[in-house]
C-alpha cells in the first residue's frame, strides 16, 4: 500500500468517528429542543417559582434553578451539536482544523466530567446543607395556601400555587416535613368550612394540598379546588397528612433513575475517550500524508 492510501483500519476509525459523531449530534438537537421547551412550557413555568436562586419575594424578575437547568441543557445540546459537526466534517474530508478543533473540546469536556464528577461525590452533602434551608426560608416567607383559587381570599402568588400543584402531585408536605409550615407568616390559615360548635377546627394546621384528596388521582394541570373542603378534616387535626417532604420525594425520583444516569455517563466517556484517540490518530496520518507529498 503506498503512503496516500488508507490502511482499513484508519478507515474503520474514521467510519467510527463519523457513527459516533452523527450520535452526539443527534443528542445535541434533542437537548437543546427540550432545553427550549422547559424554558417556554407553561406546566414547568409552574416549577420556576419554587426553585428561586434566593429568597426574594420579587422572585419572578431572576432566574430560578429550573432555568439555570434549562439553560445548561441548552448549552451542552449547542456543544454537542458543535462538536457533532466537527467530528463528522473533520473525518470525512480530513479538514486538520477541524480534527484539532474537535480534540481540543472533546479533551476539555472529558476533563469537566472527570472534575464534575469528584465534585459531586465530595460536596453532595454540602449541597444539601446550602439548599435545604434556603428553600425552607422561601416556603417561611413566602406560602400563602391555597385558599384563594377556590375563592376564599385574595389570589395566591405563583410561588404559592407552585408549592400547593407540587404536593399535591408528589404526595409531599413541607421541604423536609410538614413541620416546615409552622412557622409560615403569610399563609391565612382560618378554615372556611369550620363547625362553629368545633373551636379546633377555625384554623389549619397543614396545607390542604398536604393531605390525600377523595378521588387518589394526580392532575398536573389542575388542582381540584371544589374538592378542597373534603380534605379540611386532615389540614386541621393531621391525620393522614403526608409526612415525606418534597425535597426527599425528588431525590427519590431522581434516585430511581441513578443507575441508568451511571451507566450512560460511563458509556459516553468511553465514547468520547475512543473518539479522542481516533482522533488524535487521524491528524497524525494527516500530518505523514502532508510530509511525504511534500518530499
Amino acid at each position: 500500500m503506498g503512503h496516500g492510501g488508507m490502511s482499513c483500519g484508519m478507515k474503520t476509525a474514521r467510519c467510527l468517528m463519523v457513527l459516533f459523531n452523527i450520535v452526539f449530534f443527534l443528542i445535541g438537537a434533542v437537548l437543546l429542543a427540550l432545553g427550549i421547551y422547559v424554558m417556554v412550557d407553561p406546566r414547568f413555568q409552574k416549577l420556576k417559582e419554587i426553585l428561586p436562586l434566593n429568597t426574594n419575594a420579587g422572585l419572578e424578575r431572576g432566574l430560578s434553578y429550573l432555568e439555570m437547568m434549562a439553560i445548561v441543557v441548552i448549552i451542552l445540546g449547542s456543544v454537542l451539536l458543535i462538536i457533532g459537526f466537527l467530528g463528522c466534517c473533520g473525518a470525512m474530508k480530513q479538514v486538520k482544523l477541524f480534527l484539532t478543533c474537535y480534540a481540543i473540546i472533546v479533551a476539555l469536556i472529558i476533563i469537566f466530567e472527570v472534575a464534575i464528577t469528584i465534585y459531586f461525590v465530595v460536596f453532595q452533602s454540602n449541597f444539601k446543607e446550602s439548599f435545604v434551608p434556603k428553600l425552607k426560608d422561601s416556603l417561611r416567607d413566602n406560602y400563602q395556601g391555597p385558599l384563594g383559587v377556590a375563592g376564599y381570599g385574595p389570589k395566591p402568588t405563583a410561588y404559592s400555587l407552585a408549592w400547593d400543584f407540587i404536593m399535591y402531585n408528589l404526595k409531599c408536605c413541607g421541604v423536609e416535613n410538614n413541620a416546615d409550615f409552622n412557622g409560615a407568616v403569610q399563609w391565612n390559615r382560618s378554615n372556611p368550612w369550620a363547625d362553629p360548635l368545633v373551636p379546633q377546627s377555625a384554623l389549619f394546621r397543614y396545607p390542604l394540598t398536604c393531605c390525600p384528596f377523595p378521588n387518589g388521582q394526580s392532575n398536573w394541570n389542575s388542582l381540584p379546588v371544589d374538592q378542597l373542603n373534603e380534605v379540611a378534616q386532615c389540614a386541621v387535626s393531621g391525620t393522614g397528612v403526608y409526612e415525606t417532604g418534597c425535597y426527599n420525594k425528588v431525590v427519590e425520583v431522581l434516585n430511581s433513575a441513578k443507575t441508568w444516569v451511571i451507566v450512560g455517563a460511563v458509556i459516553i466517556l468511553v465514547i468520547e475517550l475512543i473518539t479522542f484517540i481516533f482522533t488524535l490518530a487521524l491528524c497524525c496520518r494527516h500530518k505523514k500524508d502532508t510530509i511525504y507529498y511534500s518530499s
